[in-house]
Parts: C-alpha cells; sequence; structure tokens
C-alpha cells in the first residue's frame, strides 16, 4: 500500500517521527539509528511499512530501502515482532547483523534490548541459510535481495493477522498470477480469501 514518504519532520519522540506530507502527518515508528538522522522541519524521504493487523495499522520508516527489507526479513524469523525488529535495527546495521549470522555468535545478537540468547540462536539458524538473499547496506534492493512491493505487503499482513508464513506466501502468490498489476487492497482481499479457502 505504501512504499515510501517524502515530507517534513513534524515532530521526534524517542521511537517514533512525524512525517507531514500534503497536510497530513504520518506517525513512523522507526529504528533509533534512522530518527538520529532525521532533522525538524527538513525534508526527508522514509521507506515505510504498513503493518496490519485486525486492531491496528502501524506504519513503520526506514532511511533507506534495504534496511525495510531486512527489517521484514527479521519479523519473518518466528517470535520476531516488529518491536523487536526495531530494537535489532536500533543495535545494528542489517550488515552487522549478517556478519554476526555468518559467525554464529548468539551472543552478540543478544546485545539488543529484548533479545534474548535463545531468539538470537533461533534468528541464526533460520536466517543463516538464507545470507545470499538477504538485503544489505550495499545492496539496497539489488537483485536476489528480499522482494518487495504489494506482494511482500500482502504476505505481511496476512501473516500479521496469524496465518503461517507458508500459507501467507502461497495465497499472495495465487493472488498475484490472477492480478499481476493489482494494488495492495485487491491483492490483499484476493489473497485473504484463497488463505481462508473462501
Amino acid at each position: 500500500m505504501y512504499a515510501s514518504l517524502t515530507g517534513t519532520v513534524a515532530a521526534l519522540a524517542e521511537t517514533t517521527a512525524v512525517v507531514e506530507c500534503a497536510g497530513i502527518g504520518y506517525l513512523c515508528h522507526c529504528p533509533s539509528r534512522t530518527l538520529a538522522n532525521l532533522q525538524l522541519g527538513q525534508t526527508h524521504r522514509l521507506w515505510v511499512h504498513l503493518a496490519v493487523r485486525e486492531d491496528a495499522l502501524t506504519l513503520f520508516g526506514f532511511l533507506s530501502q534495504a534496511e525495510k527489507e531486512f527489517f521484514l526479513s527479521l519479523t519473518n524469523v518466528s517470535g520476531v515482532g516488529p518491536k523487536l525488529g526495531l530494537s535489532l535495527l536500533s543495535t545494528f546495521t542489517p550488515d552487522e547483523i549478517i556478519s554476526a549470522i555468518r559467525a554464529n555468535q548468539p551472543s552478540h545478537l543478544a546485545r539488543a534490548s529484548g533479545v534474548g540468547k535463545k531468539l538470537a540462536e533461533k534468528i541464526i539458524v533460520e536466517l543463516k541459510d538464507k545470507l545470499g538473499s538477504l538485503p544489505t547496506l550495499a545492496s539496497s534492493g539489488a537483485t536476489g535481495a528480499v522482494v518487495h512491493g504489494p506482494f511482500a505487503e500482502v504476505v505481511s499482513a496476512l501473516q500479521n493477522l496469524g496465518y503461517s508464513p507458508k500459507v501467507a506466501e502461497a495465497a499472495s502468490q495465487k493472488a498475484l498470477e490472477t492480478q499481476p498489476d493489482a494494488d495492495f487492497h485487491r491483492l490483499f482481499k484476493t489473497a485473504l480469501q484463497h488463505a481462508t479457502g473462501a
């Protein structure tokens, strides 16, 4: 639904920024590294992800597309929600996380707030075979990185509703095959029908 926002930074808080676009202020939850690079009253571009839940719509903002895609990769790990994904990206760059995974250093990842050693080990186990496809600051969305756009947004939205990654991806793929040019809303509606067996 949303890929990026470009506007004036109207407010900054400990974990959020308000970006004003065409008179509308969008509240974006951001890693501390992103917030540190934003300036009040200045125009900035944030790459955003809209998390859809039954009780909330939440925007997450990042300075680069690579950081956004890495956030989605992290939150695809069972047990890593948006809050922990932001915590990891507030503590480390994507490249530093990749280095820790490659070196099998769960104690290093566990330095992030809320990430215990067991969860850090799980992150390493689930992502170590995907290192070649994980986006880095250098690749910034190059070929081979995690898929982005409406398809990825729909997959994420279905997972936020409780569907497993396998079911979410399969339903989204079926929807994409029948509606290759559909926007988020149409794709999500069709994918949800596939996921529920309707």
